[in-house]
């Protein structure tokens, strides 16, 4: 059958607006940080998959990349090399060394128009992280802060109030007496209290509580030679080596399989354990909001969103698309029930699936009203190696290799000559 030049034309017209519609999706890379195999991976991949189901015309492509150090070492390889991801999940306090290097766009650039309020919504702990100097660098995504988790069954067992946590370090101490179990001996078989030692993120809930502070908001001062820090890490040690009520080297993991196995009473650990020990634990436990002391306060964690540097101007907008998409109140619900982090904004908690889910499970929102006291996390510039040195210090501290005081001394100084060139 022959065809006419015209019923030609038209057919090879539709074909090329067909062909133009399908090269007009725009693909992007997302770095998130979970090992391939997790459940937040299987989580995730449905989320990716809703997205790209409302939008043909994006595609997003989630790489997972092992844990937070790991995916922030690929992402800044590969932008590096040319290649940067469009967007990654990548630690709030990663936002120095990410500027540093120059490789994340402002998110400023976005917030206009109808998008001039976005950010409203948010709870204000958390965007403290995601801002310097009036700057919006990173949305709030995967967020936690620590929390006071207790055995209700061990406080029956030694005459404690179960529905009356400790509110204090006094209070938390004295429990912890009472729930520490010692054979004949003198061997601990429960630990009255677990906190972790092998980060430095639940100290920094003791410093701001004792009325102290860590850092500026732009990264460059250090306070780590106050009294303030020095009585936060004076009541840390007393519990561990004077009291032995506490261990002195504990991981988050290892604190929530030895409070879901009994082996300790008391711990402070992330609110994105809730779900483990809500899953694990077969005894009766409560959670309350962090013991305090000269003031009640705790430091916020977890990841933001960033948009990349050194990608086409069509993969920004689209990226900004998908990070709004990510941010929306019935997403932020979504993750939060799937995974134990807290919403990252208040209007998720209005939200029917929320609602439903903090029925059977109100302790969502003692995590929430916690966030009323939640501060910045503590962050440097060349912060991985503060840290570290921050760490160092505090196993020491806890492993009696040096005075608190001395110590903290050390550690003020060798920060202090690390952030010297970020002064100038």
């Amino acid at each position: 059958m022959k065809l006419g030049f015209k019923t030609f034309l038209v057919i090879l017209v539709s074909l090329v607006l067909i062909a133009g519609t399908a090269l007009s999706v725009t693909n992007l890379r997302f770095f998130f940080p979970v090992q391939v195999a997790g459940a937040l991976a299987v989580l995730m991949d449905g989320v990716v998959a809703d997205f790209n189901s409302e939008h043909p015309d994006i595609f997003v492509e989630p790489i997972y990349s092992g844990n937070y150090d790991q995916t922030m070492q690929k992402a800044v390889t590969a932008a590096q090399g040319k290649n940067p991801p469009d967007v990654a999940l990548l630690l709030a306090i990663d936002i120095f060394s990410l500027l540093d290097m120059n490789l994340i766009e402002d998110m400023d650039q976005f917030l206009v128009g109808e998008d001039a309020n976005f950010t409203e919504p948010f709870y204000a702990g958390f965007l403290e992280n995601s801002m310097i100097d009036g700057v919006t660098w990173s949305i709030p995504f995967q967020r936690s802060t620590p929390i006071f988790y207790y055995n209700k069954d061990h406080f029956r067992e030694v005459g404690l109030d179960p529905e009356n946590p400790p509110k204090t370090w006094e209070e938390l101490l004295e429990a912890a007496k009472k729930l520490t179990i010692k054979d004949s001996r003198g061997n601990v078989t429960r630990w009255g209290f677990e906190d972790i030692t092998d980060d430095t993120w639940t100290i920094q809930a003791w410093i701001l509580q004792a009325g102290g502070k860590y850092a500026n908001e732009t990264g460059t001062e250090s306070y780590f030679d106050t009294p303030e820090v020095e009585k936060a890490v004076e009541q840390w040690t007393y519990m561990a080596n004077v009291e032995r009520v506490m261990p002195r080297h504990r991981s988050y993991g290892a604190a929530s399989q030895d409070f879901v196995a009994g082996a300790a009473s008391m711990m402070f650990n992330s609110t994105g354990s809730l779900s483990f020990v809500k899953s694990s634990a077969t005894f009766d436990f409560g959670v309350a909001p962090l013991p305090g002391e000269a003031k009640t306060a705790v430091p916020t964690g977890g990841g933001n969103l960033y948009i990349f540097k050194g990608i086409p101007e069509e993969n920004k907008e689209a990226a900004w698309t998908f990070v709004k998409w990510l941010s929306k109140p019935e997403n932020s619900a979504r993750w939060s029930i799937g995974t134990g982090y807290i919403p990252v904004r208040k209007d998720a908690f209005e939200t029917e699936a929320l609602k439903e889910f903090a029925e059977g499970f109100p302790y969502i929102l003692v995590a929430r009203d916690q966030l009323d006291v939640a501060r910045r996390e503590m962050a440097f510039h060349s912060n991985s190696q503060i840290r570290e040195l921050f760490l160092t210090t505090l196993q020491n501290i806890l492993d009696e290799r040096v005075p608190i005081s001395a110590g903290l001394k050390q550690l003020q100084e060798e920060v202090e000559m690390i952030l010297a060139p970020f002064k100038q």
